[in-house]
């Protein structure tokens, strides 16, 4: 299996003494989880496994999640670190939004001056940043509506429209 699979969380612990998996989601809405009844793990050596998911529950900011034929804590514990993935085809993505996946490495454009590319998807404050990477510079750009104008995938392209003093 040679597609790259979308990682949807990552496995950090176990819960209990039944096989349950403590899962820190990737995601910004917990509730695609409930749906989860196929999943794919990404194994160290990059091949993926399927799996099915038995049950999902919330848990603080986590996932409490059950897979088939893991029933106790230490086949549990060889999955910490794993990453818990689906298909492109099986993701869920509302209208207008897009994959981290989809939008690192397209050109970074304001009229039709080129500042660079996306480089990464900054996720750690209320607004994701887009580090913008260019020959001679690396900013980052709020992904906000009011600055990110269009996104064409087809053409690997962002309009912009870059703050004032942003660059200073």
């Amino acid at each position: 299996m040679s597609e790259k699979m979308i990682r949807i969380g990552k496995i950090t612990n176990c819960h209990g003494v039944k096989g349950e998996l403590v899962l820190q989601p990737l995601t910004d809405n917990n509730r695609r989880f409930k749906k989860l009844k196929q999943a794919l793990l990404e194994l160290p050596s990059g091949r993926y496994e399927d799996v099915t998911v038995v049950s999902v529950r919330e848990h603080k900011e986590n996932i409490l999640l059950t897979l088939a034929g893991i029933t106790d804590r230490n086949q549990a514990e060889r999955l910490k670190n794993i990453y818990l993935c689906v298909r492109p085809e099986d993701a869920v993505k509302p209208k207008g939004a897009y994959f981290i996946y989809e939008i690192v490495g397209l050109q970074v454009y304001e009229g039709d001056t080129c500042y660079g590319k996306v480089t990464a998807v900054l996720q750690n404050s209320s607004t994701d940043l887009y580090e913008v990477t260019g020959d001679e510079s690396v900013f980052y750009l709020p992904a906000l509506k009011s600055v990110v104008k269009n996104i064409d995938l087809e053409q690997g392209r962002m309009d912009v429209e870059i703050p004032a003093g942003l660059l200073d």
